[in-house]
């Protein structure tokens, strides 16, 4: 079908960062827009359901697994190119090369997502973001792919972003995204990155599995705050629990299931509700049967 790698019945705990989940139907890893395109198009006609996977840092995948297609962009669409202060990543490599890229260049504008874990597609998708600054800030355009397989350039204007999301047509996929950057100097930028690294190493559990900030914040001010303030930090459903330094985490402390993280959150949004009257939104994606 394509010549990068299908992996059958393939185990989705080893392919998200909170360990967790169980099988997909099949993992398959393109190595090209043109692979990709076929892809896309057989599943149209076989009525095969897809889903993108990146690093499955903001995913949680039940543990009954995914039916379908999961395609993963990361071994093959990862080029990144730099002309003047403009950057060009494609979707699959990972948002710290991209980081890491530009500061070598001495480009400046991609400090705050330094330490960030997941791929330049997944961080387009969610509008990732962290201490005031959003990718949207600084991109110039995105090329996608259509649910039909069309590939199609869109100008930031045309795209409709908000917090933590990229509004775009059900069964598009992106395939990579343009930012404007600035001239500056290395060692300005890595004194930036790392104070951004050394306070996301004091404020988030690095030291074990996660799938990042599981909600959302509210207009009322940060989920985490409300989550311990209604006492759920360190509160555990089986080997799922409550981070005890950030409490809109939940880490894997290590055998947990889907369905411990999955009611482990239910909880956390009914405690915050009851006491709070405060509805928090998942940040983090759950998936699968």
């Amino acid at each position: 079908m394509i010549r990068g790698k299908i992996l059958y019945d393939a185990p989705l705990k080893r392919f998200t960062s909170m360990r967790v989940g169980g099988p997909v139907d099949a993992l398959l890893f393109p190595r090209n827009v043109a692979e990709l395109k076929k892809l896309v198009r057989t599943a149209k006609q076989k009525s095969i359901p897809i889903l993108i996977l990146g690093k499955g840092t903001n995913l949680i995948v039940r543990d009954q697994g995914v039916r379908g297609w999961m395609i993963s962009l990361t071994q093959g669409m990862q080029k990144i190119k730099t002309k003047g202060d403009v950057v060009e990543a494609e979707a699959g490599g990972s948002l710290q090369a991209l980081v890491q890229s530009s500061m070598q260049k001495g480009l400046t504008g991609l400090e705050p997502f330094f330490g960030i874990p997941g791929t330049v597609g997944g961080g387009l998708i969610m509008n990732a973001g962290a201490w005031g600054a959003e990718l949207k800030d600084i991109l110039l355009s995105l090329t996608v792919m259509t649910k039909d397989g069309d590939v199609v350039e869109r100008p930031r204007s045309t795209l409709r972003f908000s917090y933590r999301r990229l509004h775009l047509p059900r069964g598009t996929i992106v395939l990579k995204g343009r930012f404007q950057l600035r001239k500056g100097t290395q060692k300005a930028i890595l004194e930036r990155v790392r104070s951004y690294s050394a306070m996301r190493m004091k404020a988030q559990p690095l030291n074990y599995p996660s799938a990042g900030s599981i909600f959302k914040n509210p207009k009322e001010g940060p989920a985490g705050r409300w989550i311990e303030e209604v006492g759920l930090k360190g509160y555990r459903v089986g080997q799922a629990m409550v981070s005890d330094l950030h409490a809109n985490f939940i880490v894997n402390l290590g055998n947990a299931t889907a369905d411990e993280v999955i009611r482990l959150m239910e909880w956390m949004q009914q405690r915050v509700h009851e006491t709070k009257g405060i509805s928090l939104e998942r940040e983090v994606k759950v998936g699968g049967v």
